[in-house]
């Protein structure tokens, strides 16, 4: 039974409505009920296609001869592993032409379609400081302090042409010439207005070994703050272009499809042995065969994303809550062989844990009852009253409407098909209380 919070929490006055719509997943503002998901990175990567693998050119650094070179970047066996180093190159956010500077211009959104400026998609001297000086650094950061490769001690050439989502990103001449030294990685980043999500990024190019090297990153200036939730969908982003999505984790053998799933034909799972074992660490569930993918919000977040139902205010799920770096995010970073997680720095979602198998194998409800009570919930709240989120970081309330339709068998949590919960996961209602939480607990 869920009971009123006794604890005073302060919230922002503006609370928003995450709501599902017989499972288009939809991210809507009460007053207008706009559109607005939070990631399109299967839609970028269905677009362009899987990555070429670039025959990189190494420059040897001085006194090195390029056998040299070669060797010093794949030596030390298993040990050497370091923090991973990223250099983000802004040539994007020095020319006027790449972004936004007055309503009615067109721009490129970066990805091949022009896009008419409004006023909040306008790049200000402001909003350009946040991004270049406090968004990217910290989320960059993120990454940085829970993820190890193998440095690269070499100067990498970034291969030209470049092909797919990099090609109208601006590459100084001398990264297809003297190479960028000292990093693993490289992003090139903008700010261009973006239609529906608010940001994106993804990998160009991979080294031999797959891992990813060369990326581009998006950040459209209409919700450029300066705050943790900016700084934590742009680590959401960057994880991608890290690697994290279906197209570069299939090949690696990482993923499953488990058959009869709560009503679904089947399900997709990251199955790799560490991933596994975090799953039913977090969940308590020693028989879970991997953690889930999600399988709804059509191309955008469909395939690269952690179930939502299942991980809510996880890191990659596909749209914004609390965005929690968890074990199991780097738990799939691990798995994929290039990446060695930096176990000790995960952090700890609520949501799910110690929830057992019910949650990952059962309906939300059954036969009219919750079957993990603290997260989903059966009535609708009386007016005027709010409860504790399942995170305990916010209030919401839960609420039953009637589709005009029937839905999916695998949505219907109630005897009568055409009744549910209005929301995230179709049966439920939530309501955000600040920018940074997560969801309540409700069907």
């Amino acid at each position: 039974m869920h009971q009123p919070c006794q604890t005073t929490l302060f919230f922002t006055r503006v609370i928003f409505l995450l709501l599902c719509c017989a499972g288009v997943c939809l991210a809507a503002d009460p007053a207008d009920r706009a559109v607005k998901h939070r990631c399109i990175f299967d839609a970028i990567m269905k677009k362009y296609g899987r990555l070429p693998t670039a025959v990189v050119r190494e420059v040897p650094r001085r006194g090195q001869g390029a056998v040299q070179a070669y060797t010093a970047a794949s030596e030390d066996g298993d040990g050497g592993w370091a923090p991973i180093r990223f250099k983000v190159f802004t040539e994007d956010l020095k020319n006027p032409q790449k972004y936004c500077t007055a309503e009615g211009q067109q721009r490129s959104d970066l990805r091949g379609i022009m896009t008419i400026c409004r006023r909040e998609n306008i790049l200000t001297e402001e909003k350009k400081n946040i991004f270049e000086s406090y968004v990217i650094p910290k989320a960059l950061k993120m990454h940085s302090d829970r993820l190890f490769v193998k440095p690269l001690r070499i100067s990498l050439v970034v291969p030209d042409p470049v092909y797919g989502i990099c090609t109208e990103f601006t590459i100084p001449r001398e990264h297809h010439t003297k190479g960028v030294p000292n990093t693993d990685m490289v992003i090139y980043a903008g700010a261009a207005p973006v239609t529906g999500a608010a940001a994106w990024a993804g990998p160009c190019l991979t080294l031999r070994d797959g891992r990813p090297f060369v990326a581009v990153l998006n950040y459209d200036p209409r919700t450029l703050v300066r705050d943790d939730a900016t700084v934590r969908q742009t680590a959401h982003e960057v994880a991608h272009a890290l690697g994290f999505g279906y197209e570069i984790m299939e090949p690696l053998g990482m993923v499953s499809k488990i058959p009869n799933v709560r009503g679904k034909e089947f399900v997709t799972v990251v199955s790799s042995a560490i991933t596994k074992e975090k799953t039913r660490e977090h969940y308590n569930c020693p028989t879970a065969p991997g953690m889930e993918l999600e399988d709804e919000g059509y191309g955008g977040t469909a395939g690269s994303h952690w179930e939502r139902r299942n991980a809510l205010d996880e890191l990659m799920t596909g749209i914004s809550g609390a965005s929690l770096y968890t074990s199991l995010t780097m738990s799939a970073f691990e798995s994929m062989g290039f990446y060695r997680a930096n176990w000790g720095m995960e952090e700890d979602m609520a949501w799910g844990r110690d929830a057992g198998c019910a949650l990952l194998e059962r309906k939300c409800i059954e036969n009219g009852v919750s079957v993990v009570p603290d997260m989903f919930c059966t009535s609708a709240t009386p007016p005027g009253q709010l409860l504790c989120t399942a995170s305990r970081r916010g209030l919401g309330s839960c609420g039953l409407y009637t589709y005009s339709q029937s839905l999916p068998i695998h949505f219907e949590c109630f005897s009568y098909p055409k009744v549910d919960g209005w929301g995230f996961f179709v049966c439920m209602k939530v309501l955000i209380g600040s920018f940074a939480v997560a969801v309540l607990r409700t069907c």
